[in-house]
């Protein structure tokens, strides 16, 4: 199977987030994949995609985009098109982008998304879920010392409710426990496509005996709750996903509806038991075997030729 992957050069080397990217290396084990778009060397920006396309010499199967309204007439490219999504709470942009853009096949990296938008019935437009995965690579034991018994990682804004929450319960748990906020590096970096800040992540995560995360307004099921129990070190501590799909036993719960003191009580009973916190960090290790990017990538390409089978576009 023959996969053209757009993306403009820029975002691929500068955006801070990787998953989308680690996703399509991982199809690279599967399919063959060409990378184009904005910026690359086999890219003209004045022609239309399918111009563009026509210049390359490949039968390709279908064309996976990311951000597609920046290429010109990607709505009239005449293979399969398909766009992948990490979030999509912003309904009427996602909409807008799927119908300028054309796309027939949708992946959703949240159940809940999925469900929302297969509930629409938007005609020839196919929605597929397929969660997110994290690189066992880079998300891994580094068989560091323990410095901190809790780690805050990652964006603060109002997105997160229950993490800025925590924030707010710090000077309260730093009476008995060290805690650590590892700070969010931006969203566009020039060396990101090094995956350092990924790595100094989880190298933090190694040194933690809890981090706490959440899974934001939509309650999503976040990277981190692949990431963090996947560095097998760590356990995770957060809000639970708005989806049943999976067991998130290995989570220590707590959710916005509980008092301060019950949040600092949960959180402390684990610091204080060791042998129960390490029950939750070996049930994060199997949970997360089952999402690697070798298994997203083994899911994308079955999905891709059962869209192709069945002729959804």
């Amino acid at each position: 199977m023959n996969i053209l992957y757009l993306v403009n050069r820029h975002t691929y080397l500068t955006k801070m987030s990787r998953v989308r990217f680690h996703g399509i290396k991982a199809l690279e084990q599967f399919v063959n994949v060409t990378y184009s778009g904005i910026g690359w060397d086999n890219y003209n920006n004045q022609k239309t995609v399918q111009e563009n396309i026509n210049t390359m010499n490949i039968d390709f199967n279908i064309v996976i985009a990311y951000k597609p309204l920046e290429m010109k007439e990607f709505k009239n490219v005449t293979i399969p098109k398909c766009i992948r999504y990490n979030e999509m709470y912003d309904i009427n942009w996602t909409l807008k982008e799927i119908n300028e853009s054309g796309s027939q096949l949708v992946i959703c990296h949240h159940l809940n998304d999925c469900i929302q938008y297969q509930n629409m019935n938007i005609p020839n437009v196919n929605f597929v879920y397929i969660g997110h995965c994290a690189e066992k690579t880079i998300f891994k034991k580094y068989n560091q010392n323990i410095e901190y018994d809790i780690l805050i990682a990652g964006c603060l804004s109002h997105h997160y409710p229950l993490r800025n929450r925590f924030i707010k319960l710090l000077p309260k748990l730093q009476e008995k426990y060290k805690c650590h906020k590892h700070p969010h590096p931006g969203y566009d970096l020039h060396d990101a496509h090094t995956d350092r800040y990924l790595i100094e992540m989880a190298q933090a995560i190694n040194k933690s005996r809890i981090t706490l995360t959440d899974t934001g307004i939509p309650r999503s099921r976040y990277g981190k709750y692949i990431e963090i129990p996947m560095c097998g070190v760590s356990a995770i501590c957060g809000d639970l996903p708005d989806d049943a799909a999976d067991d998130y036993s290995f989570v220590i719960e707590v959710n916005r509806n509980m008092s301060d003191q019950e949040i600092i009580d949960k959180i402390s009973y684990y610091l204080d038991n060791e042998d129960e916190r390490l029950k939750k960090v070996e049930k994060g290790i199997q949970f997360s075997n089952n999402y690697t990017q070798m298994h997203y990538g083994n899911r994308l390409m079955k999905e891709i030729e059962l869209f192709l089978k069945l002729k959804y576009f």
